[in-house]
C-alpha cells in the first residue's frame, strides 16, 4: 500500500514510521496498527487530492510524538533485561569462537585461561554500556529524521555514529580482556562458546516471542 503514495507523502511517511519504530518504549503490535491506520488515512487524503500535512500537520515530528504518548509503553525493565542476555550471547560467542577455532586448526589445547575480575567485568559492565549504546543509537536515527539533510550529510552522520558506538564497545571489550589481576583458572573454550550460543538463543526468543512480548508491558 506504502508503493501508492505519491513521493512527498512516501518520504514524509516512511519518517514518521521509522520515527516511531525507534521508539523502543511502546509496544510493537499497538505501534504497527497505529501506523496502518495512519498510512490508511494518508492514501484517504490522497484520493481527495491532499498532501500528508491535511493529516500530520506541518511539524511532523510534534505529529509523531503525540502517536508515540498514546501507546500503551513497555516494560523497560525487563525489555533492557533481555537486550543484556543477547549482548552476553554476542559477547561470549564471538570473543571465543575464533579462538577454538584456531585452536581446532592448530591442533593446540581447547582451553583458556580466565581471569575472574575481568568475567565479573564482562557480567556487567558490557551489558550495561551496551545498551546504553543501542538507545544512544535508537535516539540518534531518530534525531537525524524530519531534517531534509543532503545525502552526504545523512550517510555522514550515520557513519559517524554507528561507527563511533562500534569503536567504543570494541574498545571497552578489548580493555576487560586486558585484565589480568586476581584469580585465574582455566577452561574449556567450548564452554563460553555454547554459553554464548544459548544466552543469544533465549535472548532473541524472549524478543520474538510472542507469549513473551505479552509479559513486556506495563498494566494500565
Amino acid at each position: 500500500m506504502r508503493e501508492k503514495l505519491n513521493p512527498h507523502n512516501k518520504k514524509v511517511y516512511e519518517d514518521i514510521l521509522v520515527y516511531i519504530r525507534l521508539n523502543y518504549k511502546s509496544e510493537d503490535a499497538e505501534t504497527e496498527e497505529v501506523l496502518n491506520e495512519l498510512l490508511s488515512h494518508v492514501l484517504q487524503a490522497q484520493r481527495d487530492g491532499k498532501e500528508i500535512e491535511s493529516v500530520t500537520g506541518e511539524d511532523y515530528k510534534a505529529y509523531a510524538d503525540s502517536i508515540i504518548d498514546a501507546l500503551p509503553k513497555r516494560n523497560i525493565w525487563k525489555f533492557s533485561g533481555i537486550l543484556a542476555v543477547i549482548l552476553l550471547g554476542i559477547t561470549y560467542t564471538f570473543s571465543y569462537l575464533p579462538n577454538l577455532i584456531f585452536n581446532m586448526i592448530d591442533g593446540a589445547p581447547t582451553t583458556i585461561t580466565i581471569h575472574l575480575i575481568a568475567s565479573l567485568a564482562n557480567l556487567l559492565i558490557i551489558p550495561a554500556i551496551g545498551i546504553g549504546i543501542v538507545y544512544f543509537l535508537f535516539h540518534s536515527l531518530q534525531y537525524s529524521l524530519f531534517k531534509n539533510w543532503p545525502p552526504w550529510k545523512e550517510y555522514g552522520f550515520y557513519f559517524l555514529i554507528g561507527g563511533g558506538a562500534f569503536l567504543i564497545y570494541m574498545f571497552i571489550i578489548f580493555a576487560i580482556a586486558l585484565i589480568d589481576i586476581g584469580p585465574s583458572f582455566e577452561i574449556i573454550l567450548w564452554f563460553p562458546v555454547l554459553l554464548g550460543i544459548i544466552l543469544l538463543a533465549a535472548g532473541l526468543y524472549m524478543l520474538f516471542s510472542p507469549e513473551d512480548n505479552a509479559g513486556q508491558y506495563e498494566n494500565k
